[in-house]
């Protein structure tokens, strides 16, 4: 318990990665902690926020506080679909994928151009990258969530509980 005091008071997060069907919960109160220096590596770069399972939890919350978080679910979906298989699949994966965020009927429709709605997912999954690194990353590592985690008194600052 920093001197901020409870750490749940704080902050309480429940984010849902779809990707993994794992819901994380954070808070000090639960038993895998996570240290002070992870939370730091998040701002070395959007890659190594995405791929701690803490970090793009909170990314996630982020996100969802700024109502961008269709960016993030379209860019892991397409990243799952890259790693999918058996290969018959992939079409109706990549339906799925247009029909949800892509399509100009999507309800969770990502901001990107008429030019490059057109382009392969390949492109499109560049683009919402490099949205998210340049726009909505940035934010995140100036925001009061980031500071209130990278500036803990305390090492142990996150813990996780998979249910």
């Amino acid at each position: 318990q920093s001197s901020q005091g409870c750490w749940r008071c704080l902050f309480s997060l429940e984010a849902f990665s779809i990707e993994q069907k794992v819901r994380v919960s954070l808070c000090l109160h639960d038993n895998i902690q996570l240290q002070l220096i992870e939370v730091l590596r998040w701002a070395e770069s959007l890659e190594a926020l995405l791929t701690n399972q803490y970090g793009l939890a909170v990314f996630r919350h982020f996100l969802r506080s700024e109502f961008s978080e269709e960016n993030l679910d379209f860019w892991l979906a397409v990243e799952k679909f890259k790693r999918s298989r058996p290969l018959g699949k992939m079409a109706i994966r990549a339906s799925k994928i247009y029909d949800e965020f892509i399509s100009t009927k999507a309800a969770r429709q990502v901001n990107v151009d008429s030019s490059v709605r057109e382009s392969t997912n390949q492109s499109l999954r560049l683009r919402i990258f490099g949205l998210m690194e340049t726009d909505s990353y940035p934010r995140f590592l100036k925001s009061h969530l980031y500071a209130q985690l990278a500036n803990q008194d305390n090492s142990h600052i996150l813990t996780n509980h998979l249910f």
